[in-house]
């Protein structure tokens, strides 16, 4: 253990006791102080910070999250600020929702700071990466505990409760609107681009064991680990019974429910649509993607298949395989890798030496895609998604550090298939974020909100580089697709109101 390890560590990992198996008494463990609440106005009350949940909870979060464990409270931090803020959102059955979520703000906020959002799960007080973000002078924000039945709607509500949740932090006088990145693992790192891939105005995205492939997980992947362990359960002599896949088992029954929810299984066209490798095209900001070669949870293949081991390990039984077929439909067949331009593109391997290393994770400043195999050897069946790498902290903050010092101005790229989703999302047609009529046209989910929303975002994007830039971007989008009208008609809309307001300025 070393360097960045030790600082914040202070010698020890809460986590190594915990999922050693080890009792920890409750009276070992911090409790919270006051915050802040924000609420939708931006009207502010206090409130209670949530005390310690039970340890066995927060191990599972922390295995769904992708999170490192860290022993320190950010409440005890010093000059760290936490405030709750309430995200009004339109939900699918069409009716006005909130969501939290939970904001830390570094000591210094003299003037507006850099933001990381860390999308889906939270990054509270256990997350190392956190604690990171904030020693930078960064703020951290992300939704609340919400591991009860967020992941059945990962690909609808979900979704859109974290594209709102951003669309408010961009407006708070704290944050620096031109420093903005996106951190997300598992499922988080779903969500975080395909932000990405649905707005503009972020610096960067750190993707951790991300989900780019749900067709993959959900329809092929998760079915195959429930199979094998309903053929290899046990039960042992204490009446305790057990699983072949024991953390896969825990992670799939998270997602049951889906039925109905998601996708049909052959409904291909709607699983690239809600998927990152259909929307590669449509990514804005560079992407530093870290892949475990012994993730069970989400295969590497996913993402490269040239990071695969041929087989899983000693504990893997026979007939079992992480490895995906190239014969789905459309881009549902192919690894994120195998998708991405090849001149923009970064692979790494990085041989894991120890569990308790510390890797700066490497990156080429000159790839638009940096990919990080993370070589801790072959899955296993006790994998979550890693199998012997269980404290090992993956320190990010060079490569954000280099994204932050660039601004939107030196990362942020807005290419004509990106143009078409936003000129769409801008007359209502998104098959991602849906426009709801009648309801509430203050809220996001509104025609209203996703209009300005877009016009701010577009507005950014010219006074960073030039109006003439985007005029040229957006004449090749119509160029494409001389038969979408919706084009033409979005764009005469808003290339008045941009320029108008560049005039302005």
């Amino acid at each position: 253990m070393n360097g960045v390890m030790k600082k914040l560590l202070g010698g020890w990992l809460l986590g190594s006791v915990l999922l050693s198996g080890m009792p920890v008494a409750a009276e070992d463990l911090p409790t919270g102080e006051a915050s802040a609440e924000i609420l939708a106005d931006g009207s502010s009350e206090a409130v209670a910070a949530e005390e310690v949940s039970d340890p066995q909870t927060e191990e599972l979060k922390m295995i769904l999250s992708g999170l490192t464990w860290n022993n320190w409270r950010i409440a005890y931090q010093e000059g760290v600020t936490e405030q709750q803020i309430t995200v009004p959102y339109i939900n699918k059955a069409g009716q006005v929702a909130y969501g939290l979520i939970k904001l830390y703000l570094p000591a210094d906020t003299s003037k507006p700071v850099p933001l990381v959002y860390v999308p889906h799960y939270e990054a509270g007080e256990y997350s190392l990466e956190a604690v990171n973000y904030l020693r930078h002078g960064w703020a951290v924000a992300s939704p609340m505990d919400l591991y009860g039945t967020i992941n059945t709607t990962l690909l609808e509500d979900d979704l859109v409760l974290n594209n709102a949740a951003l669309y408010i932090l961009r407006h708070l006088p704290q944050i620096d609107p031109q420093r903005i990145a996106l951190a997300g693992s598992s499922a988080g790192g779903y969500t975080a681009l395909m932000i990405d891939a649905l707005q503009l105005g972020n610096c960067a995205v750190v993707a951790n064991y991300a989900m780019v492939n749900p067709y993959y997980t959900f329809t092929q992947h998760f079915p195959q680990i429930d199979r094998f362990n309903r053929k290899y359960t046990a039960v042992t002599e204490s009446g305790e019974t057990t699983m072949i896949f024991p953390t896969g088992g825990a992670v799939t029954a998270c997602f049951q429910g889906t039925q109905g929810i998601f996708p049909g299984v052959k409904e291909y066209a709607r699983w690239e649509e809600l998927s990152p490798i259909g929307l590669i095209s449509d990514l804005s900001s560079p992407v530093l993607e870290n892949h475990y070669t012994s993730d069970l949870l989400i295969p590497v293949d996913e993402v490269c298949r040239a990071g695969s081991y041929a087989s899983g390990g000693g504990s893997v039984p026979a007939g079992f395989s992480t490895h995906m077929s190239n014969r789905y439909p459309g881009t549902l067949g192919n690894s994120f890798t195998e998708l991405l331009p090849a001149a923009a593109t970064n692979i790494s391997r990085i041989v894991i030496e120890t569990p308790y290393d510390e890797v700066t994770l490497p990156y080429d400043p000159q790839a638009f895609f940096n990919v990080n195999i993370l070589d801790d050897g072959p899955v296993e069946s006790y994998s979550g998604h890693y199998a012997h790498a269980d404290y090992v902290f993956k320190d990010d903050g060079v490569y954000l550090s280099d994204m932050f010092a660039r601004g939107l101005g030196g990362t942020e790229i807005l290419t004509a298939d990106k143009a078409v989703l936003l000129l769409h999302r801008y007359m209502g047609v998104s098959p991602q974020l849906p426009v709801h009529y009648g309801v509430d046209e203050t809220v996001y989910g509104s025609l209203t909100v996703y209009r300005n929303e877009i016009t701010e975002e577009l507005l950014r994007y010219a006074g960073n580089h030039s109006y003439a830039e985007l005029e040229a971007v957006m004449q090749t989008a119509m160029q494409m697709y001389p038969e979408d009208t919706l084009l033409g008609q979005a764009w005469s809309e808003l290339g008045t109101v941009i320029a108008t307001q560049l005039l302005a300025q």
